[in-house]
């Protein structure tokens, strides 16, 4: 799959921080390709960078955004334009909008219209890998990585949507 590699690199090029091995997983990604998603997954968790700046450019109108009452269909939409601004990679984007998905016997996806609950989803995800991490499975640690990664996102995507709209344009008529 190709990624948005090129759009990652322009928007994080000024993030200068030496690569921490807690945000690398073991993928199957090229290279190449890891070390770009473990510095989006390290910029997301990096607390001294404002939701606000993460998100900077991102336009989208989410007024009234509730991650607990939300559709996969409107996470895809929401993850889609993040892709494409270079904010967050693929995998993130997958993860963000593969919320308690089901799937038909063909394998295709039957409930993106389904309403989901991001936030009852990732407290059954933390304990579940949690168990497997204290039995020393390898996957819940790498899993759990990219699963703070969603939900640093969500929390900002949740922020926007809270944060009244500055107007854009000016009143001419005062």
């Amino acid at each position: 799959m190709l990624q948005n590699f090129s759009e990652i690199n322009r928007r994080l090029s000024t993030y200068a921080v030496v690569p921490d091995n807690r945000f690398r997983t073991q993928s199957g990604a090229s290279e190449q390709e890891e070390s770009i998603k473990q510095k989006v997954r390290q910029y997301w968790a990096d607390e001294s960078i404002s939701n606000k700046e993460k998100l900077k450019g991102f336009n989208l109108d989410l007024s009234g955004f509730d991650p607990r009452n939300t559709t996969n269909r409107k996470l895809r939409e929401i993850g889609n334009v993040l892709v494409d601004m270079g904010i967050i990679d693929y995998g993130t984007s997958g993860w963000l909008s593969g919320i308690d998905l089901d799937f038909d016997a063909q394998g295709n996806e039957i409930s993106l219209d389904k309403k989901v609950d991001m936030y009852d989803y990732f407290e059954r995800q933390l304990g579940f890998l949690n168990k497997h991490i204290s039995e020393g499975h390898g996957f819940a640690s790498d899993t759990l990585t990219k699963l703070k990664t969603v939900m640093s996102v969500t929390l900002a995507l949740e922020e926007h949507g809270n944060t009244p709209r500055e107007r854009s344009l000016v009143n001419i008529r005062t």
